[in-house]
């Protein structure tokens, strides 16, 4: 039995006519008499009976009419979730994201944008490193990634979403609050909490080599995983951070102040990460698509290129008309 046998069977149940659903079916009457004539000697029940000029369903008929149809709707059913999800309409998902994103920056706008093009899968958001997130990646485990740091792996491919300067988070009431100007030989014997080495190298790395440059040894205390109880600690004036300005502003805590420091030129970027392969897969495509929406630089980019492509095409019409 093969679900053609299925969707001919109902038809003919609902013509109540051989002719009538071989015209609808496209099909020839008698090869169609038959494969229902195969079909009830398969299943050994008679399936039909004659009624005037037409047929209509027995007991078993009317049985089978209505298991048959259930049986088709699952399939085409089934067939509409698998072509669903290759098209990137339908499935689950995977984002892993830094920790300290969620509210600032633009993933709440990239996953806003995504929902627009596709509000029918189903989001999953991963609270990972951007180290992490690039195992994760090339695992196939998650499908896109949101950090801090862009991969030098050939196999994954970023976007820049967003770039900030970094500076000095402390309490309203610590002596530096009140200078004008902060300097890294200001912080030099001053208590340094930042986030744990193992999820920001970069960041670790870039500090130390900036405070040395200018023959500063930065005390760094502890490394605080959680957010919230390093900001405890710097609130109470136990020590210091540093923090991107954009980053600060949705602390809005009135015993906390953001500073630039003078010497200090360090820019942290967020990125979005995927696989090199996996970008022309629906879903991925549709999250690079509503990435580059949202994304002020790549915005910037796309404007830029536009214009250099309007100003080629100025000055060669010029050049025919000279």
């Amino acid at each position: 039995m093969e679900l053609r046998h299925l969707r001919y069977f109902v038809t003919i149940a609902e013509e109540q006519s051989f002719r009538r659903a071989a015209e609808r079916l496209h099909v020839s009457q008698s090869p169609l008499s038959r494969q229902m004539k195969d079909l009830e000697e398969e299943m050994g029940v008679a399936l039909f009976e004659p009624e005037g000029r037409g047929i209509k369903l027995t007991a078993a008929g009317k049985a089978f009419a209505e298991r048959a149809r259930g049986i088709l709707a699952s399939v085409d059913a089934a067939v509409d979730e698998a072509k669903g999800v290759a098209e990137g309409r339908l499935g689950t998902v995977v984002i892993g994201f830094e920790t300290g994103t969620t509210f600032m920056g633009a993933l709440l706008s990239l996953v806003a944008a995504f929902r627009k093009r596709a509000p029918r899968v189903g989001l999953q958001l991963v609270p990972m490193s951007s180290v992490e997130q690039w195992t994760a990646l090339r695992q196939g485990t998650i499908a896109f990634g949101y950090g801090a740091y862009a991969p030098s792996d050939d196999t994954l491919v970023h976007l820049e979403m967003s770039r900030d300067r970094l500076g000095l988070l402390l309490s309203t009431d610590h002596r530096l609050a009140r200078r004008k100007k902060i300097r890294l030989r200001d912080l030099d014997s001053e208590r340094v909490l930042l986030q744990p080495r193992q999820l920001y190298p970069r960041l670790h790395a870039d500090l130390i080599t900036a405070a040395r440059a200018q023959g500063v040894t930065l005390h760094v205390t502890a490394e605080v995983l959680d957010l919230e109880a390093l900001l405890a600690l710097v609130v109470i004036g136990d020590a210091v951070t540093f923090l991107t300005e954009k980053f600060w502003e949705p602390v809005l805590h009135t015993s906390l102040s953001w500073r630039p420091v003078e010497d200090l030129h360090i820019h942290l970027s967020e990125v979005v990460t995927w696989r090199a392969e996996d970008a022309s897969v629906p879903v991925v495509r549709a999250l690079i698509e509503s990435a580059r929406e949202v994304s002020p630089i790549a915005q910037s980019a796309t404007k830029r290129a536009s214009s250099s492509s309007t100003d080629e095409r100025k000055r060669r019409d010029q050049r025919r008309t000279s």
